[in-house]
C-alpha cells in the first residue's frame, strides 16, 4: 500500500514538474514574440511613411544629429548588393543604408536578426533574390554567412515574419511591390538561415 501511495506521489510530482516547465517555456516564447512583434510594428509603420530627404532629427542637447551609427555591412554578391547596416531604422538611418530592427537578435545572437530597408534605394535589387543565394552580414564580431530559404509577400499586419525560430535566422523586410508609387500596400520578406560564422 505504501509503495502505491509513494508511486502516485512521485507520478504527481513529475507531472507538476512537467506542467511547470511547459508553462515557463510558453511564457518565454510569448515574451520574446511580443518584443519582436513590437519591433515589427515599428518596421511596418516606417515602411508606410514617406521618406523625407530633407528631414534630419536633431538632438536638443547637442544640436547634432541623432542618427544611428553603422553596425556593419550586408552583402548579397549575386545581386551586387553591398550596403551599410545601421544600428536603427529611423528615416535618417535609412538614407545611409539599411537598418537593424531593435528588439530582434543581433548578428551572432540567438533568434531572428531583422533588417529593414527601402525598396526604392538600397533594397531595390532584392527583386532578383532566389532561394539558395548567399547573404553575408559582417560586424565587429565577425562575418555571418546565410542562405536564403524562402521569400514571401505579406500584409503589413503580418508581423509574425519576425517570430523567433529554432535556429539563428535572418529576415529582410522591404515594402512591395517594388515599382509601386506611393505607400506600398504589402511587404516583401526574405527568410535565410545561418550557415557559418567567421569570427573577427
Amino acid at each position: 500500500m505504501r509503495e502505491t501511495v509513494s508511486a502516485i506521489r512521485k507520478l504527481v510530482r513529475n507531472c507538476l514538474y512537467g506542467v511547470a516547465t511547459s508553462c515557463l517555456v510558453i511564457f518565454l516564447i510569448v515574451y520574446i514574440t511580443s518584443i519582436q512583434a513590437d519591433a515589427a510594428s515599428k518596421t511596418i509603420i516606417a515602411c508606410e511613411q514617406e521618406r523625407d530627404t530633407n528631414k534630419v532629427n536633431v538632438n536638443p542637447n547637442t544640436g547634432g544629429s541623432t542618427e544611428g551609427s553603422i553596425l556593419g555591412r550586408i552583402e548579397i554578391p549575386q545581386l551586387k548588393l553591398s550596403v551599410a547596416l545601421m544600428d536603427n531604422y529611423e528615416a535618417a538611418d535609412l538614407l545611409k543604408g539599411v537598418g537593424h530592427i531593435p528588439g530582434t537578435a543581433m548578428p551572432g545572437g540567438l533568434g531572428t536578426v531583422g533588417i529593414a530597408g527601402h525598396r526604392d534605394t538600397y533594397f531595390r535589387s532584392l527583386r532578383g533574390i532566389k532561394v539558395g543565394m548567399g547573404i553575408e552580414l559582417s560586424d565587429a564580431t565577425g562575418t555571418y554567412h546565410y542562405s536564403v530559404d524562402s521569400t514571401e509577400i505579406v500584409k503589413p499586419s503580418q508581423i509574425e515574419v519576425l517570430d523567433v525560430r529554432q535556429r539563428p535566422e535572418l529576415t529582410l523586410i522591404t515594402c512591395y511591390p517594388f515599382n509601386f508609387i506611393g505607400e506600398a500596400p504589402l511587404r516583401f520578406i526574405i527568410h535565410a538561415h545561418l550557415l557559418s560564422v567567421i569570427p573577427s
